[in-house]
């Protein structure tokens, strides 16, 4: 009988060969793509069952994609399933995200994000860096306060665990309204609302999703408490760019820490368009939550385990629904 073909479109140092190996091993043939000229890759493209990929264009050739015929499974190491190219990928297909894979490392650069606004770290570093020592500014206690967490799954749920080691009161929403992370209240999409009114801090931590984008605006940021932190470590365009500029500049007490941008530069360059460089009271990082050495193989290791959950004719874990990505960003 002909073994299953898995293609493993991701970055493979020898090390991940092993574990790839010993994951899959016994139960398909396992290729590299950094092993595969274009003119080997198109040979093999046809025969490939499952594709392990980062679901970047640059990963798999746009012409390539009509002609993998035996696909019946995109296994994507990333969290996030917004950017994949859902118009080039065969409709029978089953696409699995990585979704838990990255808890650890985002959750804790949320709350170094989180901790950096209260304690204003970044203005305090500048002012240092500049020859001043203002010890006038104020930063502010976490403890007692309350963390809302919009996407309580893998990273929230690590994000409220983290929280609650500080002394934090956590509530949160997801789709099902249940969780076991350490919330004292766990609500449906529907109370969104009252999170936003009861929470000093609010996370941002649910997928880009036709339903979800540009779901926190001007109504929204309006119901948050004057003083409140906005902490996105999730996508951009979760949040209405302009909305929260015009917030940020109307109310110099409420601060926004954001690791995920509107736009992405190629090189230098900002990654918004409204003047965000020019307030005080925003803490900014490159999209860089995820970057830790150990993440790669987390990411990596876990992928591997659904595809082989698959391999064993098993239900595969974090099954996307393709309906939910079928947005126009306007």
């Amino acid at each position: 009988m002909e073994r299953p073909l898995v293609l493993l479109a991701v970055p493979m140092p020898e090390d991940r060969r092993r574990i790839a190996q010993e994951v899959l091993g016994g139960l398909a043939e396992v290729l590299a793509r950094a092993d595969l000229d274009d003119r080997e890759l198109a040979r093999r493209g046809p025969e490939v069952d499952v594709l392990v990929t980062g679901g970047f264009p640059r990963d798999i050739p746009a012409e390539l994609w009509p002609r993998m015929a035996r696909l019946r499974l995109l296994q994507t190491v990333a969290a996030g399933v917004d950017h994949l190219p859902f118009d080039r990928i065969p409709a029978g297909v089953t696409v699995c995200s990585n979704a838990g894979a990255h808890r650890v490392s985002i959750a804790e650069h949320a709350t170094a994000l989180l901790l950096a606004a209260a304690k204003n770290v970044v203005r305090h570093t500048e002012a240092v860096r500049a020859g001043r020592f203002p010890q006038d500014l104020m930063g502010k206690s976490v403890r007692g306060k309350t963390l809302g967490v919009i996407g309580l799954g893998g990273i929230g749920g690590e994000a409220a665990r983290l929280a609650t080691g500080l002394g934090m009161r956590v509530v949160g929403i997801n789709r099902r309204g249940a969780s076991d992370a350490p919330a004292e209240w766990v609500g449906t999409m529907d109370d969104l609302d009252r999170l936003l009114r009861e929470s000093d801090v609010v996370l941002l931590s649910i997928p880009l999703t036709r339903r979800t984008l540009g779901m926190i605006g001007a109504r929204e940021l309006g119901l948050m408490k004057a003083d409140a932190i906005l902490v996105n470590v999730a996508r951009g365009k979760l949040v209405r760019e302009r909305d929260l500029y015009e917030h940020l500049k109307a109310n110099p007490s409420f601060v926004a820490a954001l690791d995920v941008w509107w736009q992405y530069p190629r090189g230098d360059g900002f990654p918004f368009t409204e003047p965000f460089q020019e307030l005080p009271n925003v803490v900014m990082t490159p999209h860089v939550a995820w970057a830790i050495p150990e993440q790669s193989g987390w990411s990596l290791e876990a992928a591997l385990a659904n595809v082989a959950r698959f391999l064993r004719g098993e239900p595969p874990r974090n099954v996307v629904d393709r309906e939910e990505y079928a947005f126009e960003e306007g």
